[in-house]
């Protein structure tokens, strides 16, 4: 009898031990978070989303970043990363940088987000989408974009769209950006999922696909952008 309770005193210590482990995994901003991933010296300068976009390009994942701007203009930053600095700390280090953003790992995907702050776009339910996980980025969110549920909520939260700077390319960090040839489609269908998990489930399917979303507070009026700023 006193051998069964000594076994299961030890199971029910493992089980706990587990546990806490896989929630150490899925807090923002803990470590492991990605495979490790070792950087090459970076001398970073752009806009929030750019820099964050290099990194994720480098590390040869896949991302989101958003952002709630009070300013006209966009403003740019500066960062250096030493050669060996592994991703997560390197976004430890961006997030502080920029102080009102925490970053998240959310299914595999990098995420940067407001601190404090709820973009109610961003969590619109969407009742059912059918994308090609072989279409470019680009054309996935431009349908998105022209969903019912996404259309209505920026009516209701009195959004006007911003227009597109650069045209519709994303940029190119590194590596053959050359088109390739399409291959065969591969059709995915989300059900009730918020908008924000469908860029990240869209982006994961594309190596290295950064989206980037942003409200921009300028005068009397907020304007949104949702675009992708790395394929």
């Amino acid at each position: 009898m006193e051998k069964l309770i000594v076994l299961a005193t030890v199971f029910l210590a493992a089980l706990s031990a587990l546990s806490r482990t896989a929630q150490d995994q899925t807090r923002p901003g803990s470590s492991p978070a990605f495979p490790i991933a070792s950087l090459p010296k970076l001398e970073l300068h752009g806009s929030i989303p750019t820099i964050f976009a290099t990194l994720v390009k480098e590390a040869n994942l896949s991302g989101g970043v958003a952002g709630l701007e009070e300013e006209c203009l966009r403003s740019e930053e500066s960062m250096s990363i030493t050669a060996g600095t592994n991703f997560d700390t390197a976004l430890a280090s961006f997030a502080k940088l920029r102080a009102r953003s925490t970053w998240q790992h959310n299914d595999g995907v990098a995420n940067l987000f407001p601190t404090g702050a709820v973009l109610q776009l961003l969590q619109v339910q969407i009742a059912s989408f059918t994308w090609d996980a072989t279409t470019p980025i680009p054309e996935v969110i431009a349908q998105l974009r022209r969903l019912p549920e996404v259309t209505q909520e920026v009516w209701r939260l009195g959004l006007r769209e911003a227009p597109f700077e650069g045209g519709g390319s994303a940029m190119c960090v590194r590596g053959d950006c050359t088109p390739q040839p399409r291959p065969q489609p591969s059709l995915k269908t989300e059900k009730e999922v918020p908008l924000v998990t469908l860029l990240n489930r869209i982006v994961r399917a594309h190596k290295g696909g950064v989206w980037d979303y942003e409200e921009r507070r300028c005068g009397s009026s907020t304007s949104f952008s949702l675009t992708v700023i790395s394929e």
